[in-house]
């Protein structure tokens, strides 16, 4: 079919004759016919805007669920670290405080006060009586300390706190302690002592190495500060008034220990010029009452002048009449102003010397009628006390009689040094404004701190 008059077939594909050959279809290459007669040309459709919007939707969502998953990890990820941190942190500054706590002990090893990097270290607690806790033993290690004096029952220091509050600690040594339950009984008691002529205990520190009392600060020191401590130029004399208003004091303070402790019968035992401790007012402070149950029989049998003849012999009789005997020396040294052991010249050969107690010299004295060359040459200064010092002279003598049953009870002896003048006697500021903060005598001055 194909040359003239017809077209050239030139898009022939094969010859017809052949088998397999197909003529050429005279319809359009670049159209596809479907076999169905209703078939129409398919095309590619654009697609829907619904189609298209809930699509955007869906990722929208899908990336909002993504950021919240995202933010509560976080959020639960924040606060387990927050709680982890919280008790980690803590731990930490309990170890830090700690490790500070060794160093500074261990920087200052001379300190007062205990040492708990020492090994093998039992750790106490610091036990207060007003019901406030104040300070710890941590406190006490950073605070600045200066001895103040050693006594029988150990030396005291003074320890001035971070925040500025002022204290007086006492580190107790060569005590017999039976066991804590014991100790803090004994500290229950003291504790509850509460009188104007007394050092307030305010808190106690027990461990199976160390004990530690903590008291009130007097910054006027004590009795043998005031009577023995720069006796040189430019001292001022303690004067009469004020001596007399500090064995009425003490006296009163003594009563009161003896009428506390009835089920116990409690005793100071202890009764010296160091620990009459005097306040800006110029009242007596009683300190280291009760302790000597603890005392150590070598030490508690040692005699210091003070400790009367029962006493001295056994250390275990320390009752009110030993106390009464101490305090009758203790009038004897204000009225005399020399030490309850005093070196005595007198004596048989050339070159004798012995020492005598207070009260024995006293009674020489008195007895050879010599009775104006007992009393402490600086009262000489004031007039009309004559007969105020005989007084006081008597009532010390009876106190230290060698019989316990012939001296009298501490109630009658403070009824009659109030009887001396009729009224209660007020303190010479002008003495007491002499006196150094935190003053301590040398034991080479007088024998009586040992």
């Amino acid at each position: 079919m194909c040359g003239p008059p017809l077209e050239k077939c030139d898009l022939a594909s094969s010859n017809p004759t052949r088998p397999g050959g197909a003529m050429a279809s005279p319809v359009s290459p670049k159209t596809t016919v479907s076999s169905s007669p209703t078939a129409v040309p398919t095309e590619t459709n654009p697609p829907s805007p619904h189609t298209s919007h809930r699509s955007k939707i869906s990722n929208i969502a899908i990336i909002g669920i993504i950021i919240g998953d995202v933010l509560v990890l976080g959020l639960v990820s924040l606060l387990l670290y927050c709680y982890f941190w919280r008790n980690y942190s803590s731990m930490l500054t309990s170890e830090k405080s700690s490790v500070q706590a060794e160093k500074i002990v261990y920087s200052y090893s001379s300190s007062p006060y205990p040492n708990p990097a020492q090994s093998g270290y039992e750790r106490g607690k610091m036990v207060f009586f007003d019901g406030e806790r104040r300070f710890e033993l941590e406190d006490l290690l950073r605070a600045s300390a200066e001895m103040l004096g050693k006594g029988g029952f150990g030396t005291a220091y003074k320890a001035v706190l971070d925040d500025g509050n002022v204290v007086a600690v006492k580190r107790l040594k060569d005590l017999n302690v039976p066991g804590k339950r014991e100790f803090e009984q004994q500290m229950e008691v003291l504790g509850r002592l509460r009188h104007p002529n007394l050092i307030g205990l305010k808190a106690y520190y027990f461990a199976r190495d160390e004990k530690l009392l903590v008291h009130e600060f007097m910054p006027n020191g004590n009795l043998f500060w005031l009577l023995h401590g720069n006796r040189g130029p430019g001292r001022t004399p303690l004067d009469w008034t004020t001596r007399l208003k500090i064995a009425a004091g003490a006296a009163r303070g003594l009563a009161f220990i003896h009428s506390s402790g009835a089920p116990l019968r409690l005793v100071h035992g202890n009764i010296k010029s160091t620990n009459v401790l005097i306040d800006k007012l110029g009242n007596a402070k009683l300190s280291d009452y009760g302790l000597s149950v603890f005392a150590s029989l070598p030490s508690a049998s040692k005699s210091n002048g003070y400790r009367a003849p029962e006493a001295a012999l056994d250390g275990r009789k320390l009752t009110s009449k030993s106390d009464v005997y101490s305090f009758g020396v203790l009038l004897l040294e204000l009225l005399t102003g020399k030490c309850p052991s005093i070196i005595d010249n007198s004596g048989p050969g050339i070159g004798y010397s012995g020492v005598v107690d207070l009260p024995r010299w006293v009674q020489s004295v008195v007895r050879e009628e010599w009775t104006a060359e007992v009393f402490d040459l600086e009262l000489m200064r004031y007039k009309d006390i004559e007969e105020e010092m005989v007084g006081l002279l008597q009532i010390a003598m009876s106190c230290t009689q060698v019989a316990p049953d012939q001296r009298p009870k501490i109630n009658y002896v403070v009824k009659m040094i109030e009887e001396l003048r009729g009224v209660e006697v007020s303190p010479s500021h002008e003495a007491l404004e002499s006196v150094s903060e935190s003053p301590s005598a040398s034991e080479d001055t007088c024998r009586a701190s040992e």
